[in-house]
């Protein structure tokens, strides 16, 4: 079980330093614009 465990902490330690290194087109935030909701979530927003 500690094998399975060790390995998937690699795995995860991997993909995140390969996301993080991946020079992406779009340098830009995340809090820079309004954020995209799914359409049942909308009628819940205040107006």
């Amino acid at each position: 079980m500690t094998r399975l465990r060790s390995a998937v902490a690699w795995l995860f330690i991997i993909l995140v330093a390969l996301f993080l290194t991946q020079p992406t087109a779009q340098q830009h935030s995340v809090f820079e614009g309004p954020l995209p909701l799914p359409a049942e979530l909308e009628p819940l927003l205040p107006a």
